[in-house]
């Protein structure tokens, strides 16, 4: 009865905010494709259609489209617009990119070769024109249509996922995962029959006076959590209005700090137990002030001694504080460039303590890069790459006994082992200048789940050292499946400065 009696509530309070305005969304979900059936799009279409219904909106309801009727369902939600509207597309089922261009792919689909995906699949652009002709006065995308591509073996060279585009004049895109990545279909439990996208969107949408864009946030931040930040939803906006799927007002400060509070506890929870003076100098950058500082200082004092020799302080190769890079990152399957800018916040033997921002958001992030041959990646999920040991040679780690390195890499799910090769010294140019560098070569390959669909995951990357420097200077990323290039990413220098 408490859960009928507050959606009566919900449902009242909607309708009361919108009498002014005319909520339409069309919610579709393909799953019986002829060509690799997918498990729960028709299930995730359903449940975000419940939540938007509790929302206050009029919600058609489509299920397993063939291209007519795929079509026609877009055509006639385009034909219900008008300038009052706020408009929600969502999703869910195979998509396809193509010459920077995204198409939602009917179950009837059969694509021999890639340039049959614009004549089988429907253009997005078709109901993103539709909805801006109309004026709508709110549009929302909803791609939650990035699972693996059953016609890579087909398509020669189309990319994986979907392409990034610039949301037109009010208009909020957001897909499941980053542009060119791709989202599981569930996470593969016995019980699991929602994506853990349409699970977290169903849930926050419906939190009252949350703006769209924190809901989308948080939609973000429990997808990369649940995850282990395999999956990163993204998002394009020029929406120009406010507007919440459910009015009210948001949780007030009190609320806010009871969040901070169990936030700050969860963090504690996770690191008090470890060895690593890694976690625990994490807990102390973000809550220097925090409930657990003292006890987390003593045991950080007590995992690294005061005394004794230090690794770093005799070499002069080791960037100093305040030491910065900037790098251009170019990805084939990605609309325009990206950069990155790492700077140097501390020198210890455990480590260079770097602050990042990336051009996305200019949000610095924090993380700790160990001198040793491995991955390094900030504590919150970013579009750039992971780096291989960006400073692998200001700590003379480069030599023969790199070959007995060993390391893997997550590809679609299937991790990948790497073996580490110094490959001498060559000359290397990039937008910061000409450098006599060394190279060092990381090869490895698995074979897919479902060989017989993807076959071998090929990866290999191409890493220049230059002294003068002190990092990084030139990265190169080239994935394949099954033969089908996955990733061609290109990370250069484009200015730094060292002491």
């Amino acid at each position: 009865m408490k859960r009928i009696a507050w959606a009566l509530v919900l449902w009242l309070a909607c309708t009361a905010a919108v009498a002014g305005e005319q909520r339409l969304a069309l919610v579709i979900g393909n799953a019986n494709y002829r060509v690799d059936p997918l498990d729960n799009p028709v299930n995730d279409a359903r449940l975000v259609a419940a939540s938007l219904m509790q929302a206050g909106f009029d919600v058609t309801l489509a299920e397993n489209l063939d291209r007519r009727g795929l079509l026609g369902a877009l055509r006639a939600f385009g034909e219900r617009l008008n300038d009052d509207s706020v408009a929600v597309l969502y999703y869910a089922g195979h998509g396809l990119q193509l010459r920077d261009r995204n198409y939602l792919i009917p179950v009837d689909a059969e694509i021999r070769n890639e340039d049959e995906i614009p004549l089988a699949g429907i253009d997005l652009s078709f109901i993103l024109a539709r909805m801006s002709a109309a004026k709508s006065r709110i549009n929302i995308v909803v791609l939650d249509a990035c699972r693996n591509n059953p016609f890579a073996g087909k398509n020669g060279r189309s990319a994986q996922g979907l392409a990034q585009m610039d949301a037109p004049v009010g208009t909020l895109l957001a897909y499941a995962t980053g542009p060119g990545k791709l989202a599981a279909d569930g996470l593969g439990g016995a019980n699991d029959k929602n994506g853990l996208y349409a699970q977290q969107l169903a849930r926050h949408l419906l939190a009252p006076g949350l703006p769209v864009e924190h809901v989308f946030k948080r939609v973000r931040e429990a997808v990369v959590r649940a995850s282990r930040e395999a999956q990163v939803p993204w998002e394009s906006s020029s929406l120009q209005g406010e507007f919440a799927f459910v009015p009210g007002r948001v949780a007030d400060n009190g609320g806010a700090a009871d969040r901070e509070v169990a936030a700050e506890l969860a963090f504690w929870n996770s690191v008090q137990a470890s060895s690593r003076a890694d976690d625990l100098r994490a807990y102390l950058r973000q809550y220097p002030q925090g409930r657990f500082s003292v006890l987390a200082q003593s045991r950080l004092d007590a995992v690294v001694p005061a005394t004794g020799p230090s690794l770093v302080a005799a070499n002069t190769r080791l960037p100093r504080i305040g030491d910065s890079w900037r790098y251009r990152v170019q990805d084939q399957f990605r609309l325009g460039d990206l950069f990155v800018t790492a700077k140097v916040e501390d020198v210890s033997d455990q480590g260079i303590a770097e602050s990042r921002t990336t051009s996305v958001d200019n949000k610095p992030r924090s993380t700790r890069v160990a001198l040793a041959a491995a991955f390094s990646s900030t504590q919150e999920a970013t579009p750039a790459p992971a780096e291989f040991a960006p400073y692998l040679q200001a700590a003379g780690l480069i030599g023969p006994a790199l070959r007995a390195t060993e390391l893997s890499q997550q590809v679609d799910q299937v991790s990948v082992p790497l073996r580490a090769s110094f490959e001498g010294d060559e000359e290397v140019t990039v937008a910061a200048g000409k450098f006599l560098a060394q190279k060092v070569v990381l090869r490895g390959q698995a074979q897919a789940r479902g060989a017989a669909r993807s076959g071998a995951v090929v990866s290999e990357h191409r890493i220049w050292y230059a002294s003068e420097v002190k990092r990084v200077v030139k990265h190169e990323i080239t994935t394949t499946v099954g033969g089908s290039l996955r990733q061609s990413t290109s990370v250069e220098l484009v200015e730094f400065s060292v002491h």
